[in-house]
């Protein structure tokens, strides 16, 4: 009977002290109220390298990390067909500027011809004046004069014709050899289409071609960029609103988890980013790196508001509205907050530091 009096006993106390209500009070702790963002590392001025023709990739000429300047060749694509366009547009050109020079037998044969007819006229001419003589004295009818005069019009007529001719001639064969020069250059231009050159002083980001790879026409054979490493960052839509320019961020990265460094908001986009289902913003390091690469994943807190020494409870014995729930009586009562995060809520009214509050009833 004592045994069993003196486990009912224990059994008693084991439940009253299970019953009895834990609580606890608020302290004072500094608190940062903070934006969190995700984001990654990138180049300022990127730009993509593309193709402006189509066909095999034959030659890399850079490398992911190398330093270019503007002219650089980087990439070259077969071109064998384009070559042979290039060959056969400079053997029209030489066939148009041979047949253009003075030696050309079409000239010269023109040149021939205006000769013979001005030899003629100059003929023709002396037997007018001679004709004109001796029809003053009667000696020739009027009917042979006038074939005479006949005659040496048509000869003025005639040299005329051919001296058109040739200026004809020379201009169409002075067209078609323009024309065949700008063919020239222009397959020489697309030939050049096949060598592709950097657009601008930089940094190879990626590349994403190799070797016997098929590239298409505008297609992107490698990323460029130049100048700093900057911070690009996505932010929440319920967040934006806070977020202003010249802002101070803290910023972790993947690769060097043990330090964080100091940004500041340079650009805030203004329009939400359909693929990322958020808003982007872009921080500049005051604080850089030592090694800082291109994509590299990294987080960010936007400092909203900094205080010292407030008064604060868990997050977890805040309830909804804003309430807490008093440990003696389960009496609840609203409170006015300021900063939160997760693990702290700051009381800003309605406690004072030596009540007792227990977990809302769920």
């Amino acid at each position: 009977m004592k045994h069993t009096l003196f486990l009912i006993v224990l059994l008693s106390l084991a439940i009253a002290s299970c019953n009895k209500k834990q609580g606890i009070q608020p302290q004072h702790k500094d608190l940062i109220d903070a934006v969190f963002a995700s984001g990654k590392a990138v180049t300022v001025n990127q730009y993509k390298v593309t193709a402006f023709s189509e066909g095999y990739l034959t030659a890399s000429l850079v490398a992911e990390g190398d330093s270019v300047k503007i002219g650089q060749r980087l990439f070259t694509i077969q071109n064998d067909v384009q070559q042979m366009q290039v060959i056969n547009a400079f053997d029209n050109l030489k066939y148009a500027q041979n047949k253009q020079s003075d030696n050309a037998p079409q000239i010269q044969q023109l040149e021939e011809q205006i000769k013979q007819a001005e030899i003629k006229k100059q003929t023709d001419s002396i037997n007018l004046n001679r004709y004109k003589n001796l029809i003053a004295t009667n000696a020739v009818s009027k009917v042979d004069y006038d074939n005479v005069t006949l005659v040496f019009k048509n000869d003025i007529s005639n040299c005329k014709v051919l001296q058109k001719q040739l200026a004809d001639v020379k201009q169409t064969l002075a067209i078609n050899a323009t024309n065949a020069k700008a063919q020239y250059e222009i397959q020489q231009q697309n030939n050049g289409f096949y060598t592709v050159i950097s657009a601008a002083n930089g940094l190879i980001l990626n590349i994403y071609k190799k070797n016997g790879d098929y590239v298409k026409k505008g297609e992107t054979i490698a990323d460029m960029g130049n100048g700093k490493v900057i911070a690009k960052l996505q932010v929440a839509e319920d967040d934006i609103n806070r977020i202003q320019q010249n802002q101070l961020v803290l910023i972790s990265l993947n690769t060097d988890k043990d330090h964080v460094y100091k940004a500041a908001v340079s650009k805030i986009y203004p329009s939400f980013d359909a693929v990322s289902q958020s808003f982007i913003v872009e921080a500049t390091f005051t604080e850089h790196p030592k090694v800082l690469k291109d994509g590299t994943q990294l987080q960010a807190n936007f400092i909203i508001t900094e205080k010292k020494n407030v008064l604060v409870i868990p997050a977890n014995y805040l309830s909804d509205g804003d309430s807490i729930t008093l440990l003696e009586g389960d009496k609840k009562r609203a409170i006015k907050t300021g900063i939160k995060t997760l693990d702290w809520v700051e009381v800003t009214d309605g406690m004072v530091g030596n009540e007792t509050i227990e977990l809302p009833k769920k």
